[in-house]
């Protein structure tokens, strides 16, 4: 396992890395849509929430992101994530999507919404946590009626500063069952026994998917080494395919499996360009396999569960700073579909492993820390 460190750069936060050359706020103008899915997830955090809200026959929701919807990757899958829980949610309607938010915007952003009193305000990435701290607590006070769900957030590590967190609750994807996922078709698909990662930066979410990523794939040969970067920043492509040509040339990487959006897409480029047949990407957190993805063999996918929070809100029950766990188990964390570069034997062995990975059989704790201790 080695870390490149002649391609790295400083580490941002998200929201500064996506906010650089990003848009200002952009008018808030309503879009009707049809409704969403009942997702069913664990929850951890308090058990209070705004119990007392009264049934509706009409809701509104929005979504703020850093990036734009047909990103093929962050918040393209945030998006999709809306428009399955829509579908089964009558009563809601959705109002045009706040892209290419900016950190300095962030706050305006979600107060434009909570001025319009809309019951439900996504954001797209914790780092909308520290960004709406002022602008949660002027809606508990001001406008019972809106609601904040923000993704890939722990309530209690990173939203201790809040006041309240009466009108909050956020989602937790588990990253051991979305790295392993990933791992085990990377250990299964690899022929150099060199697998690479690369994160946009050095988020607990990184640590943990490619620890579990790297993990798995031993699992299967302990021998695979695991080549990593997790200062990528989201937006420059041609980092990824640098990076990516670097390690194909240096360290014989042909399996990549990256969460860094944009930069994702430079990888493919140079997986494609040293062999579509010999080098593979697995794909997250979207189903993108298809023939215009010639090296992508399948795809982690991740479902925000948006229906769980929009059944929350009609039933009173939403709130009190809840983390809604997505997970194998209620459809959070699945693995998308294979392209026809994997030999049938070789799905069928990805199958059986993935559902040792969702009874929790596949992978230790201690595996992936003994991973992840070492970063």
């Amino acid at each position: 396992m080695a870390e490149n460190k002649d391609l790295t750069q400083m580490m941002m936060s998200r929201r500064q890395v996506l906010g650089l050359g990003a848009a200002g706020a952009a008018a808030l103008t309503l879009a009707a849509c049809g409704g969403g899915s009942s997702d069913s997830g664990s929850e951890a955090g308090s058990d209070s929430g705004a119990g007392d809200a009264e049934a509706k026959d009409s809701y509104k929701v929005a979504m703020i992101m850093s990036g734009i919807i047909t990103d093929g990757g962050w918040d393209q899958a945030h998006y999709e994530s809306l428009q399955r829980a829509l579908k089964d949610h009558g009563k809601w309607e959705m109002l045009e999507p706040h892209e290419n938010t900016a950190d300095a915007d962030a706050a305006t952003a979600a107060q434009a919404y909570v001025d319009q009193d809309v019951d439900l305000i996504i954001g797209n990435g914790n780092q909308f946590a520290s960004d709406w701290m002022e602008v949660v607590a002027d809606a508990a006070e001001n406008h019972p009626g809106v609601h904040f769900l923000i993704t890939n957030t722990d309530p209690t590590a990173e939203m201790g500063d809040y006041d309240t967190l009466d009108p909050v609750e956020t989602v937790l994807p588990d990253f051991k069952q979305t790295g392993a996922l990933a791992g085990v078709v990377a250990g299964l698909m690899t022929q150099t026994k060199s697998i690479g990662f690369i994160g946009g930066m050095k988020l607990p979410s990184t640590l943990a998917k490619y620890s579990a990523y790297l993990a798995a794939a031993q699992k299967i040969d302990p021998s695979i080494q695991g080549q990593y970067n997790f200062e990528a920043g989201f937006t420059d492509a041609s980092f990824g395919t640098n990076l990516a040509q670097q390690w194909i040339n240096t360290n014989n990487v042909d399996v990549m499996w990256g969460d860094a959006s944009a930069v994702d897409n430079g990888v493919r480029q140079a997986l494609e360009a040293a062999g579509a047949d010999t080098h593979f990407d697995i794909a997250q957190p979207i189903d993108i396999v298809g023939d215009d993805q010639p090296t992508v063999v399948t795809s982690t996918v991740t479902d925000w569960m948006i229906g769980q929070a929009m059944d929350e809100i009609e039933s009173g029950s939403f709130g009190g700073g809840k983390a809604i766990t997505a997970d194998m188990s209620n459809g959070g964390i699945t693995l998308g579909k294979f392209s026809d570069k994997v030999p049938a034997d070789v799905q069928d062995k990805v199958n059986e492993y993935v559902e040792e990975i969702k009874a929790g059989t596949f992978l230790t704790d201690d595996e992936v820390s003994k991973i992840q201790d070492t970063l």
